[in-house]
């Protein structure tokens, strides 16, 4: 058998296909939509494919479809089409099962007047922000199809699962490494006695650096800071509380942070205090 035969609609733009005696889950502009299982489906219409037989953390999708909504499942696999198409890159398997799965727990909290809320925006909107541009996307896709109306805060959730996928790990590892990036943030604040404007450009550009400079030294790349002398001289009081900083991020991330990076620290902090 060569072509694509339906064995059930998720959505009107995916479906759940066989083909060669392996089933596949399809994604294409209307390919559900006026279709029964049994019929054959234009390949030229087929946007993405992915196999069926995918597991995850939360159990397998076989599982998924058994206990979220067909609706669900298949928003959920068009927000997966949507990113790797963006992102040019191929998500983790476990995605397919824990997107539908957060999606209807989130759903089923609205239903029951959960407030839901997240308090690393700001910092998952600067750390990641092309997952967190589709994560939006995201959001208004569910809404606009399921009849929901999760709150802006699961545009954070659902970047961290396009996060957890494209790095191939668990989303519980983005939110762990989100949360020591905040604490670094939340000491910075603490030392200046100050509360940031977290819209402001910044502490974007901060949390940016900060997130650089930690994948720098964790991969043992070294930066040579040329203002270094300078910025001691110059800003003495931020590189004191550049050195503090730095303590903490070796104590969180077991890493040694040269003198050269706590100089540009030290001048992230210098612009901080403008604000």
């Amino acid at each position: 058998m060569d072509d694509f035969i339906i064995k059930k609609v998720l959505n009107n733009n995916v479906v759940i296909a066989q083909k060669n005696m392996e089933q596949f889950i399809l994604v294409g502009k209307g390919l559900g939509f006026d279709s029964n299982k049994g019929i054959k489906i234009d390949s030229s219409r087929i946007e993405s494919v992915f196999v069926k037989e995918v597991s995850g953390k939360t159990g397998n999708f076989e599982e998924i479809l058994q206990k979220v909504n067909s609706e669900i499942v298949g928003i959920s696999e068009e927000i997966i089409s949507l990113c790797e198409k963006e992102l040019e890159v191929k998500l983790s398997e476990g995605i397919h099962v824990s997107l539908p799965d957060h999606i209807n727990f989130a759903m089923v909290r609205i239903e029951k007047g959960v407030k839901i809320e997240n308090p690393f925006l700001y910092e998952l909107v600067a750390l990641y922000p092309k997952e967190y541009r589709l994560a939006e996307k995201a959001l208004h896709m569910i809404n606009s199809n399921l009849a929901t109306n999760l709150p802006k805060d699961e545009i954070g959730f659902i970047c961290m699962h396009i996060k957890a996928a494209i790095n191939q790990e668990a989303v519980s590892t983005a939110l762990a490494y989100t949360k020591k990036v905040r604490e670094i943030m939340d000491l910075i604040a603490k030392l200046l006695k100050s509360e940031f404007n977290k819209d402001s450009l910044a502490y974007m550009r901060t949390i940016t650096h900060l997130n650089f400079m930690i994948e720098r030294i964790s991969n043992n790349k070294t930066v040579k800071n040329y203002l270094l002398d300078s910025i001691k001289k110059d800003l003495y009081n931020q590189y004191d509380i550049a050195i503090k900083v730095a303590m903490k991020i070796e104590n969180l991330f077991s890493v040694k942070v040269s003198e050269d990076e706590i100089g540009y620290i030290a001048l992230h902090i210098s612009r901080l205090t403008e604000f």
